[in-house]
């Protein structure tokens, strides 16, 4: 029964890869220097917005596939706000609880979206 529960939380996680696999590369012009291709990547189209989506999206398919993640593990990250916002989301994903431990210095808008990410944030 545990290993069903890994290999849908897997599931679930590879679903959101799939949806969201493809950071947009988006042209920036350089006029003055035409022989420079500049990118930027568009990491706001990852549903938490943060360039921390992939490494929290690592972070927990690691620890599924080594045992230390189960049903009903709870979720501890300390971070200033873009991982923890993004741990939050596979958090909820999962429906696993999730534990913050952020300094007071935390601008408002990171704690605002860190609740909105995390259904059950504690």
């Amino acid at each position: 029964m545990p290993r069903h529960w890994v290999n849908q939380a897997i599931a679930k996680i590879d679903a959101d890869f799939q949806r969201s696999a493809d950071t947009h590369l988006l042209q920036v012009p350089t006029p003055q220097f035409p022989t420079i291709s500049l990118y930027f990547k568009d990491e706001s189209t990852h549903p938490t917005g943060s360039l921390k989506h992939r490494l929290a999206r690592s972070l927990f398919l690691y620890g599924l596939c080594n045992g230390w993640i189960k049903e009903h593990t709870t979720i501890i990250e300390a971070s200033s706000g873009s991982t923890a916002v993004s741990e939050a989301y596979f958090a909820r994903l999962l429906g696993l609880p999730f534990i913050a431990v952020m300094p007071r210095s935390t601008s408002v808008e990171k704690l605002i979206k860190l609740n909105f990410m995390a259904a059950n944030a504690i």
